[in-house]
């Protein structure tokens, strides 16, 4: 399902329709160095060093699930990446202005803006875009349900179809998803793009999504394999939940990156993956208000 994504959005980019999405991205500007390292860094660290704690939040502060997000796991979720989401534009900005503004950064080199502009009939067509190609995905999920009484699932990771209650209430928390990932792809193309080829790029971007997590359940876990108990052990569930940050923020590094070099913006990538994570999400955690 993921891999198809890749050649239907490049299908849809060479029609008339689409065609004028495609551009070449404009040439890295950061600062590379031990600057990019750091940044890196911060990126790897900074989601599974926060995820215990800001999901907490909604427990602390008793925020119960409504009519508009009635799922008490999904609210912690994002709680969490909405802090994320408020610490990654702080960091940033500092970045720009501390940093890369006087190396001539601006917001066409980070992929926000064309000519110096925001293009609406371009946001939108990038918009529209995204949801066709996430359907290409829904759609074959529908026909290996309905043909083979299957979804597509991985141990405790699922994409399963969702019935149309959960499809308006994955809508209602695209979102609040689309705020952290719209700024961590932004943190992707202008702090961490490198001027290599879009394979690496693909690797390189994985691996800073992904490694830290593979930490977080190395710490978390350990402790119990060797014969005493989980590092947080009332963190029994999220440990579980954790395991699925690992194929989602890996789906994330390959859609987002992609999309962003063929289009030279970030805002096809942002929206594919804050749809998909939406309707994945939702279609996997129970709904604990009463419609």
């Amino acid at each position: 399902m993921v891999l198809l994504l890749l050649p239907v959005g490049i299908l849809l980019l060479r029609t008339k329709f689409f065609g004028d999405l495609v551009q070449e991205p404009p040439p890295v500007k950061n600062s590379g160095g031990i600057g990019w390292w750091v940044s890196a860094l911060i990126t790897m660290i900074l989601g599974p060093a926060t995820l215990f704690t800001f999901k907490q939040i909604t427990e602390n502060q008793e925020w119960a699930p409504s009519a508009l997000f009635p799922q008490g796991i999904t609210n912690q979720v994002i709680t969490w990446t909405t802090i994320l989401g408020l610490i990654t534009l702080v960091l940033f900005l500092i970045w720009h202005f501390a940093v890369n503004k006087k190396a001539g950064g601006t917001a066409d080199d980070y992929g926000l803006t064309w000519s110096g502009k925001l293009s609406w009939g371009k946001i939108g067509k990038s918009l529209l875009l995204a949801i066709l190609i996430a359907l290409a995905g829904y759609v074959t999920l529908f026909l290996t349900d309905y043909f083979f009484k299957s979804d597509y699932r991985f141990w405790v990771f699922a994409v399963k179809l969702l019935t149309p209650l959960q499809l308006r209430i994955a809508l209602t928390y695209f979102f609040p998803f689309l705020f952290y990932f719209f700024l961590l792809n932004l943190v992707l193309f202008a702090q961490l793009r490198k001027d290599i080829g879009l394979g690496k790029e693909i690797l390189i971007n994985v691996a800073i999504l992904v490694l830290g997590y593979v930490g977080l359940l190395l710490i978390h876990y350990i402790p119990l394999l060797t014969g005493g108990t989980l590092a947080w052990p009332d963190e029994s569930l999220w440990g579980i939940i954790a395991f699925q940050f690992l194929p989602l923020m890996t789906i994330a590094g390959i859609l987002m990156t992609y999309f962003n070099r063929k289009t030279g913006h970030i805002y096809l990538g942002a929206f594919l993956f804050s749809l998909l994570v939406s309707l994945i999400v939702v279609a996997s955690t129970a709904i604990h208000y009463a419609f």
